[in-house]
């Protein structure tokens, strides 16, 4: 579990998904071999070593007889019922039963309020991602397109906030 929620933060943090792109991740999208995952038609990821080692170690951890299917519409991230312990199947559907975005959002909360942080939700880290992408200088039509924002002008605030007298320090935020 532990895998499983550390991957799914840094999927959020690091890459900038949102719930509903990390609950979607099929098997079919996700390559151990070269450390990628592909999100949409237009966006694949290139993940770091220890990012992919996290989602491996999760999918290794989950039971054989549940565990998501490589190459197939499985989903990568698996539901799990705390009261029995177990990850869910669907045996309507013959697969795992996929995470839920609700699922994620409740998990980023439980995390954050196990490690005594304040307040963080999955829309913390997707801004801290697109702060840093900013900050780093990348061009704003990459980012549009990476972030799957609806025009270029949805920068604008974190170019405003970065701008402003409240300085940006990445030591403050997510590293």
């Amino acid at each position: 579990m532990i895998d499983r929620n550390l991957a799914i933060v840094c999927l959020a943090r690091y890459y900038g998904l949102t719930p509903r792109d990390i609950s979607l991740i099929t098997m079919n999208s996700v390559n151990f071999a070269q450390n990628t995952i592909q999100i949409d038609s237009n966006v694949k990821l290139t993940l770091k070593d220890k990012h992919i080692k996290y989602i491996y170690d999760y999918w290794n951890s989950v039971d054989k007889m549940i565990r998501p299917r490589y190459r197939s519409n499985d989903p990568l991230f698996v539901a799990f019922f705390n009261l029995t312990f177990r990850f869910q199947f669907n045996y309507v559907a013959s697969m795992p039963q996929a995470l839920s975005v609700r699922g994620i959002q409740e998990m980023i909360k439980d995390e954050v309020r196990l490690a005594n942080l304040r307040k963080i939700s999955a829309k913390h880290l997707r801004n801290s991602c697109i702060l840093d992408s900013l900050s780093k200088g990348e061009d704003i039509e990459y980012l549009v397109s990476y972030f799957r924002l609806s025009n270029s002008f949805s920068i604008h605030r974190y170019q405003e906030y970065l701008t402003s007298d409240l300085t940006y320090d990445k030591q403050k935020v997510f590293n």
